[in-house]
């Protein structure tokens, strides 16, 4: 369905953000001739590198013409059933560089008004404030819910909805074999916090202009989410990385040094990764591989519980998994382990041997980049899996409890934060289109 525009050509109506009538002088010197009735049209422009921005045309006209005009306008985009109409929004005030309150007063506010959107604002005060707000919050009463923070504020709103889902539903959520409930409310992203994985799958960037504008089309697509089991007990969920060894050490490392404030996040990681020597570990990676024998009528295995075992032991630098799979592939390091990937119900998860330096630094500088190499690597061993377990054996037989080793074995990187697991050991498993985002992709 299109909207044409003399002056403008056409623009497609679920591009349309809003739009109002105006006056306009119409001459010079409007006191003596007046003013002239003109109506804005806000629309979505869409540029290079994924990057959307607002743009307003002029349409003039007699009042009658433009108010005709408006309301023909509001009637189209009133069929738009998906676009939202209000939304419950989460700010994390001191995430990333602590613009948070100001991105939204300034440029996203503006925008979510322009497209007759309310909002229900809530601030964070404290670290796990929203958790607790996530226990009570009806998202009945509204379309689609908002973070305006990072991919920390982010794991705790869907750690608080889904695991308040599965106690609704009445499931034994604890359990890897537990089939979980997926959460229907939807959920955007304005990237405003220090790590951004999510919004740059879901928009192609982490321009807060760009994804209010995919938010406010209102398409949504369900994505993948991988649950971290530790102790017996559904410990985290997961939309973007999960890693135990180098990538927990660096994140570990980065927040004993928050002297160096912001300057930290590059410091600190080159520091580790340029003079320090790789610290290798003893694991045991348990993997379980789709059973080709036990698939469903689509051929995706989703409901079977039989899977094909493998066992893999030694020395390695670090043990990751990647959230992307055929139904979240714009996930961070999608397009590197898509080769890998068949069947949706899949992921990838990579034993990293050690390895140079350089060599080391070129794996993330590929990934970053996307390539499809990336994972091609001496020093790699990816495996296509549903789940996996892993056990982190200390390198004495008798370490003391209280030691850095022992604490650095039980912490998991899991999206950027880091998350205590019980004896080094832990399970993941992957849950398909459990959430459901504001995306275009």
């Amino acid at each position: 369905m299109f909207l044409w525009l003399a002056i403008l050509g056409s623009i497609e109506i679920c591009d349309v953000i809003g739009c109002h009538l105006c006056e306009e002088p119409g001459g010079i010197l409007p006191i003596f001739f007046g003013s002239a009735p003109y109506l804005v049209i806000k629309y979505i422009s869409k540029g290079k590198n994924y990057k959307w921005t607002a743009e307003n045309v002029h349409v003039t006209g007699s009042r009658e013409e433009c108010e005709a005009l408006r309301t023909k306008v509001n009637e189209k985009l009133g069929k738009e059933t998906e676009r939202p109409k209000k939304l419950g929004l989460f700010i994390n005030p001191i995430g990333g560089s602590q613009n948070s309150l100001n991105v939204y007063s300034k440029t996203i506010a503006p925008l979510f008004r322009a497209a007759n959107i309310v909002c229900d604002v809530m601030v964070s005060e404290r670290p796990k404030h929203i958790v607790d707000i996530m226990k009570s919050f009806d998202t009945t009463c509204v379309d689609g819910l908002v973070v305006v923070g990072g991919d920390g504020t982010l794991l705790e709103v869907i750690n608080g909805l889904l695991t308040r889902a599965q106690k609704e539903a009445g499931l034994d959520y604890d359990k890897p074999t537990c089939k979980l409930k997926p959460l229907e409310v939807p959920i955007g992203i304005i990237p405003t916090g220090t790590g951004n994985g999510t919004a740059k799958g879901l928009y192609g960037n982490t321009d807060v202009v760009t994804a209010a504008l995919h938010i406010i089309r209102g398409k949504t697509n369900r994505n993948n989410v991988q649950a971290v089991y530790s102790g017996g007990k559904l410990a985290s969920l997961s939309t973007i990385v999960i890693g135990c060894g180098l990538f927990s050490d660096l994140i570990y490392h980065t927040e004993r040094q928050r002297w160096l404030k912001k300057a930290r996040y590059v410091v600190v990681p080159l520091h580790l990764m340029l003079f320090k020597k790789q610290r290798l570990f003893d694991a045991k990676l348990t993997i379980f591989q789709r059973d080709s024998t036990a698939e469903d009528a689509d051929g995706t295995s989703e409901n079977s519980t039989t899977y094909e075992q493998k066992e893999v032991e030694g020395q390695c630098v670090s043990i990751t998994s990647s959230g992307a799979g055929l139904g979240y592939p714009c996930a961070p390091f999608g397009a590197s382990v898509m080769p890998f990937i068949k069947h949706p119900s899949e992921f990838v998860v990579a034993m990293y041997k050690q390895c140079g330096r350089f060599e080391f630094l070129g794996h993330l500088k590929s990934c970053a980049l996307e390539n499809l190499d990336a994972f091609q690597k001496d020093f790699l061993l990816p495996y296509t899996v549903r789940g996996y377990k892993v056990k982190i054996q200390c390198s004495d037989k008798s370490p003391d409890p209280e030691s850095e080793e022992v604490n650095i074995n039980n912490l998991l990187d899991v999206d950027g934060e880091l998350l205590d697991i019980v004896d080094g050991e832990y399970e993941v498993w992957n849950h398909r289109q459990l959430l459901r985002f504001y995306t275009s992709s």
